[in-house]
């Protein structure tokens, strides 16, 4: 059974949950997200590990405006370093998803010797995009019918359809917030601040880029996993990641889309433990 625990690190106090005992494992959520949407990895690697799932800056139950501090992928970054120091686990090992793993690896690049090994769930890291012709399509059509109108919900003041607007983008079908259980909703729809806290971001530090050069410079073993059912856009990413990460193997999990931890936890329990766990 998990414990709720507090992780005080350089100006505030970040709230996970922690269950067994062993080796370390950081469970790192994404947007729209919370410690709480790992818990069937909780259940499962607690068994061997000592499993932490924090909660990032402004993401609940943390408070949603933190000292008026900018939502940026450096400050995640940074307080991801610190969490990792504080609990004493460095190098750690660590499964990151979504905006999360952006935060990863960007911690990664701006911490050497934080992480041992590092478990990627579709990064949206989109200047990558960029970089290619079908990514940079890719890109204008996710910025045009997602980005936009969620950014212009959140101006608006309009929370609910900002995250319904975010949340169908990235799970790649129009229309499924409204598909959900009315639980589902409410849960996503309590993370809705935060994630108006990011769209309101300076862009350049909301999603900087990151160069190859930074990326070939992450010398740790990386697991890149990614929903069979997801939006073409992150496979374009992973595609980038897997070409200049120095020490990367790639799998797709299978009936599964963005969140693929809880569509498909079985097969993604099973891929993590025998990266985690190499013989």
């Amino acid at each position: 059974m998990s414990r709720l625990i507090s992780i005080q690190i350089r100006d505030t106090t970040l709230a996970a949950l922690e269950a067994g005992r062993g080796e370390a494992l950081l469970l790192v959520h994404g947007s729209l997200g919370s410690m709480r949407d790992f818990s069937a990895q909780l259940e499962y690697f607690s068994a061997s590990h000592r499993v932490i799932a924090y909660s990032r800056r402004f993401h609940p139950p943390n408070p949603a405006h933190d000292a008026g501090a900018p939502y940026t992928i450096a400050l995640h970054a940074d307080d991801m370093a610190d969490v990792i120091r504080q609990l004493g686990i460095a190098p750690a090992t660590v499964i990151a998803s979504s905006y999360g793993g952006y935060a990863a690896l960007y911690c990664a690049v701006r911490h050497p010797g934080m992480f041992g090994r590092l478990v990627l769930c579709e990064p949206p890291i989109f200047p990558i995009l960029t970089w290619t012709a079908e990514g940079k399509r890719a890109l204008e059509s996710f910025e045009t019918g997602t980005m936009a109108p969620a950014r212009a919900a959140f101006l608006a003041g309009d929370n609910a359809r900002g995250a319904s607007r975010f949340f169908d983008g990235v799970t790649g079908k129009p229309g499924m917030f409204t598909l959900l259980s009315p639980a589902s909703r409410g849960k996503l729809l309590e993370v809705a601040e935060a994630l108006r806290l990011e769209f309101l971001a300076p862009p350049d530090l909301y999603m900087p880029a990151i160069s190859e050069e930074e990326i070939r410079s992450v010398g740790i073993p990386v697991l890149l996993l990614e929903g069979e059912k997801s939006p073409r856009y992150f496979a374009l990413i992973a595609d980038e990641l897997e070409r200049l990460l120095p020490d990367s193997r790639r799998t797709t999990i299978r009936a599964a889309g963005h969140a693929m931890y809880a569509a498909n936890p079985a097969q993604f329990n099973t891929l993590v433990r025998r990266f985690i766990e190499p013989a």
